[in-house]
């Protein structure tokens, strides 16, 4: 029965980038594909360099004018990401950033020793309409929790009146109070141990990394504020992230914590890729001589094409200029994933294409594969599994959350102050049919993914990096063995059907408490059998034949009243230590109720051991959400193998398009010529004119031309070779634009592993895309419309190399 009156606390506060769409919200939003709301939290620490506007002195390069310390915290997947970087005067990276993650909320720090102006504005000018731009100030009064429980009250709290939320220290002493990651063994001069924090986390700690812990403060004391911190921190997933650099700055001069993150984003990235699957023992190391030695030195350390937030939007490579929706961009014509995870990877594919020849011709073997003979027919298969694996990531996350404070082994980890602990739900009904949706929902996804190496099994693979993805890790793969087993548990254990209506029970085995106190409440009930057969055969009721006869427990219920009354016919003589506590019938035919002292005790026993049953039965689904939860590293393992296949799956099915062919990608030492030839090449987003007709294709040759992938390079007597600078002229309406936009495309898509719309294409690696298009200017930030296509032009220039790709449409009009 409810209670009538309900103490009232703030159990959780909701805001775009703190919505987690758990079992209390609704998640068809997400499941349908969210779109613009469902972005992420980023706090940014902005600080200015002084002399940052002079010219630097590496070989023309602008000093950075700011430095970024940025936090991006994922509600949705509990993913918490760290960056630290210097940026330039049109604070390309910061757009970079916005355009990458298309941010739900954007914190910024307010006061004097803030964030500028500028940054302010320009925030206000690039991020979408949806967002929302927020300040926290240096100091700010932490509200005064009114939680109930004194312990979580205490918790909840933060200091006696203000904080500093944009403070590194502060940040870092809030981690050990909180204890959101498991505490050290180990205690360095007094202090506690961060050695089993999350790396990324532990690695800024130890390396200084004060601007990004700084903004990772101000992103805590907002999760703090809106309640959800243990629930998103607790997950433990911490990755770095470094923007492209527009290579018109001088970085020597930056922090060694900036370039540390830089090298750790760098680490994940090629996990993400899948470039480290296979052992890459086919480089080999070239002497290119002394002249030479310090560019190829340079081409070495580069793993991926750089894309900055200016080109990301001039190409439509993930939303279109019109509507700002996903429809008609770059994205949206490659992604035939079938998983949300898949769909998540690909993005990321798309916005880190590759560089090296290897690593490209490794993913594309894997492509060419897939789109045709037999492994082709086993990924058809497998495209249904994938469809059928849910948003495993997100779920996961979900399972995270309603396994709340208890650990796997049914003991509480933290001071439970999670929601769905704390606040009386009155639709509970309809709240457990969710939580027990969802977790259905996970296991039949990894069951589904979990059946995808025995698609493969007798198809014989050719490409390593593809059998490492689909075979289990018994057979040297990537892909968790045994999942099926570990998942047979659940199944076993976990009864959908009764849990959805509320009467899950743990199995025997899964609590120790609660096996326990079946066993005592097994044992009560045989006491109070044995006090029977004792009173009917000690002689102390008479007569013992009609009483063994007649004797009768009623209101055997566990939620009865006055349990285990004793019922005996009138006639049947008692001891005088039997109380009446109620009778029925008249005459020769009534039948008394009795309590004795022994089964009053033994009763007694038996409520308290029915309440703690109550209790731990009602901790059921959450203790095998625990359970679940402990296993996540494996069923991540899971999800990432799941997530590649899916993503290289679709770039398959692009492949098996009319009008598509694989490009040759081009070896280009440091003493050769790089280049991009394409024939009969067309837009990959415009598939037909404005006016209806056919797409006219259009070829295009810059730098070296070559034939096929054994052709020399070098050779400057070959007359194959044109310019690396195409000038084009020609009509209103005539192509020029969808032709520069064409190339940049097609290279893109080149060298994330994918087909390209042409005949024939073949090219060298792009380091970096430039791109100057279009007119706008940032009157906000106080840059004209010339100044600012000037400054496009002025990163072009500094930052380009040999390798890169520069596209400039009607510089300097009016």
């Amino acid at each position: 029965k409810k209670p009538g009156v309900v103490n009232r606390e703030v159990c959780g506060v909701v805001s775009k980038g703190t919505r987690t769409f758990c079992y209390l919200d609704d998640t068809s939003l997400i499941e349908k594909g969210g779109g613009a709301t469902t972005g992420p939290l980023i706090a940014i620490k902005e600080v200015t360099i002084d002399g940052g506007d002079s010219k630097g002195g590496d070989e023309g390069a602008a000093n950075a004018v700011c430095e970024y310390g940025v936090t991006i915290v994922d509600a949705i997947t509990g993913v918490v990401t760290l960056g630290q970087f210097a940026d330039d005067v049109l604070r390309s990276r910061i757009q970079t950033l916005v355009a990458s993650f298309n941010p739900s909320e954007v914190l910024y720090e307010g006061g004097r020793s803030g964030a500028s102006k500028t940054l302010i504005s320009f925030l206000k000018s690039i991020c979408p309409p949806h967002t929302v731009i927020e300040c926290i100030n240096s100091t700010e009064c932490f509200p005064k929790s009114n939680a109930l429980d004194p312990k979580n009250k205490k918790i909840l709290e933060r200091g006696s009146g203000s904080v500093s939320p944009w403070d590194a220290n502060d940040a870092v002493k809030e981690l050990h109070r909180r204890a959101y990651y498991p505490r050290s063994s180990r205690k360095a001069e007094g202090e506690p141990g961060i050695s089993r924090w999350p790396e990324i986390l532990r690695r800024c700690v130890e390396g200084g990394a004060a601007l990004a812990l700084s903004s990772f403060g101000a992103a805590l004391f907002y999760l703090q504020r809106s309640l959800v911190d243990f629930e998103i921190l607790s997950m433990g997933i911490v990755k770095a992230y470094c923007p492209p650099s527009s290579g018109a700055v001088d970085e020597s001069s930056a922090e060694n914590a900036s370039k540390q993150i830089e090298k750790m984003y760098t680490e994940e990235a090629r996990k993400d890729e899948g470039t480290d699957l296979v052992d890459q023992t086919d480089e080999v190391d070239v002497d290119f001589g002394t002249s030479s030695s310090s560019a190829a030195t340079a081409e070495d350390q580069i793993d991926h094409m750089a894309l900055d937030g200016t080109t990301l939007t001039n190409l439509e490579i993930l939303h279109n200029l019109s509507t700002g929706s996903k429809d008609g961009s770059l994205l949206s014509k490659i992604d035939f994933t079938r998983s949300p995870h898949g769909a998540r990877l690909l993005r990321a594919w798309l916005l880190r294409p590759l560089f090296r020849k290897e690593d490209i011709d490794r993913r594309a073997d894997v492509v060419q594969e897939l789109s045709s003979g037999a492994a082709a027919v086993a990924m058809c298969e497998a495209r249904e599994l994938l469809r059928k694996t849910n948003d495993i990531e997100r779920l996961l996350s979900r399972v995270h959350s309603m396994g709340g404070s208890i650990s796997s082994d049914g003991s509480a980890n933290n001071i439970s102050y999670l929601p769905e602990e704390r606040a009386v739900l009155y639709e509970s009904e309809k709240h457990t049919k969710r939580k027990v949706g969802d977790f259905s929902k996970l296991l039949n996804g990894l069951k589904a993914a979990s059946e995808i190496p025995s698609l493969f099994a007798n198809t014989e693979v050719e490409s390593p990096m593809l059998a490492k993805i689909v075979k289990t890790t018994e057979d040297g793969g990537c892909f968790p063995a045994q999942m099926r087993e570990k998942l047979d548990y659940f199944f076993d254990n976990f009864d959908v059907k009764k849990a959805a209506k509320g009467d899950f029970e743990p199995s025997r085995g899964m609590d120790e408490v609660y096996d326990r106190v079946l066993e005592e409440i097994d044992s009560i009930k045989h006491q109070l059998e044995q006090f029977r057969d004792e009173m009917c055969s000690n002689g102390e009721l008479d007569p013992p034949r009609l009483a063994r006869q007649h004797w009768k427990y009623i209101n055997l219920k566990e939620d009865s009243k006055d349990k285990y009354l004793i019922e005996l016919p009138i006639s049947v003589n008692v001891p005088a230590e039997f109380v009446v506590k109620g009778k029925r019938g008249k005459g020769d035919k009534q039948v008394n109720k009795y309590r004795a002292p022994r089964v009053a005790s033994l009763v007694q026993q038996l409520e308290d051991a029915l309440d703690v049953k109550t209790s731990r039965k009602t901790e059921g689904m959450r203790l095998i959400f625990a359970k679940f939860d402990s296993m996540r590293n494996h069923w991540m393992a899971s999800c990432h193998a799941t997530a590649m296949l899916d993503a290289l799956g679709s770039l398959a099915q692009l492949a098996g398009q009319p009008g598509f062919s694989r490009p040759l990608i081009m070896d280009c030492p440091i003493n050769s010529k790089p280049g991009i030839e394409v024939i009969q090449g067309r837009h990959p987003c415009v598939d037909r004119t404005h006016s209806g007709a056919d797409f006219i294709p259009n070829d295009l040759v810059l730098g070296a031309r070559f034939e096929n992938e054994d052709d020399a390079f070098g050779d400057d007597s070959a007359p194959r070779d044109e310019a690396s600078v195409l000038l084009l002229s020609g009509p209103n309406m005539g192509g020029k634009s969808t032709l520069l936009r064409q190339t940049c495309l097609i290279s893109i898509m080149a060298q994330i592993g994918s087909y390209v719309p042409a005949e024939r294409c073949s090219l060298t690696p792009v380091d970096r895309i430039f791109t100057r298009l279009g007119a706008s200017d940032r009157i906000l930030c106080g840059q004209s419309t010339f100044f600012v296509e000037l400054a496009e032009t002025a990163a072009a220039v500094r930052g380009s190399t040999r390798r890169s790709l520069v596209i400039m449409d009607e510089l300097g009009r009016g």
